[in-house]
């Protein structure tokens, strides 16, 4: 009796583990069966779609170019171009192309979607052309692009305006368009734009404001905002001084390498580098 109920065990334990075995394999099995069940554009889109791209395909995360697993992306967004893409898709191969060196075919492709009118390969096509000297046809595929919301598009916009490349130099444009690329999250643009205002240079100088939009840069982990906030706490330019508000943006920034940041942190330091300076004077007098 004993033997019966011990091989009925053993029985139950085969079937146990065979049941075991077959749903690890089912469970290894089941994302490339999902794989497998995408689409060419869809595949194109897990693979090269920007995180700068309003228009990109959200079931999917973005993928940063540094991720770009060539070899996959390239096949699946070929594929979805051969298949009659639309402008998303082009802009994504261009953007694969670009990974992979192949420059000329990615500015033909980038062309394509630009004039299929996608806002990101706008903005890439016109910093290309822009380069080659096409200042007011960039400068026009900026403002569309910017038109349809992109961040980058508004960003270049700024430049355009403060510097006059491809249109007349207009600083309260520039104020206008940092302004609406900061406030959608470009640190870059928020420095600018405080820089502008903080010199008074085409605007009339506002260092509250200038101050307002370094702290918005800082908060985003800007270095350069960091220090030059920190300046105006030192100093009480524009805001009330605060030195520990100051020391602590210093450090801040000295926490991502920054050199003068290090050195307001340390003022040994600081005096060892003039000291050393003073002497490499004297020697030079001998």
């Amino acid at each position: 009796m004993s033997n019966r109920i011990n091989q009925c065990i053993r029985i139950a334990n085969v079937l146990l583990l065979a049941a075991i075995m077959l749903l690890s394999f089912a469970a290894i099995a089941l994302p490339a069966a999902r794989a497998s069940d995408l689409t060419a554009a869809e595949q194109c889109d897990r693979e090269a779609g920007s995180e700068f791209d309003l228009e990109r395909n959200r079931s999917f995360p973005a993928v940063s170019t540094e991720d770009i697993r060539i070899g996959i992306a390239l096949s699946a967004c070929r594929e979805a171009y051969n298949q009659n893409g639309d402008a998303r898709t082009q802009f994504q191969l261009a953007r694969v192309l670009d990974k992979a060196g192949q420059k000329v075919q990615s500015r033909r492709i980038l062309e394509e979607a630009a004039r299929g009118g996608h806002a990101l390969a706008m903005v890439n096509y016109g910093a290309l052309l822009a380069e080659a000297g096409e200042a007011e046809t960039a400068f026009d595929l900026y403002q569309r692009a910017a038109a349809a919301g992109n961040i980058l598009a508004a960003y270049n916009l700024g430049v355009a305006y403060r510097d006059g490349v491809g249109t007349d130099a207009d600083g309260a444009l520039a104020i206008r368009w940092f302004e609406r690329a900061s406030i959608a999250g470009d640190d870059v643009a928020a420095f600018n734009l405080a820089v502008m205002l903080d010199e008074g240079k085409a605007v009339p100088e506002d260092n509250l404001e200038a101050a307002k939009f370094y702290g918005l840069a800082a908060e985003r982990g800007n270095v350069d905002a960091m220090i030059n906030l920190g300046l105006m706490f030192e100093s009480g330019e524009g805001v009330r001084r605060n030195p520990v508000a100051a020391q602590e943006l210093f450090r801040q920034a000295a926490n991502r390498g920054d050199p003068l940041g290090q050195q307001k942190l340390d003022p040994i330091a600081t005096g060892s580098v003039l000291r050393t300076a003073m002497l490499a004077k004297m020697d030079q007098s001998k």
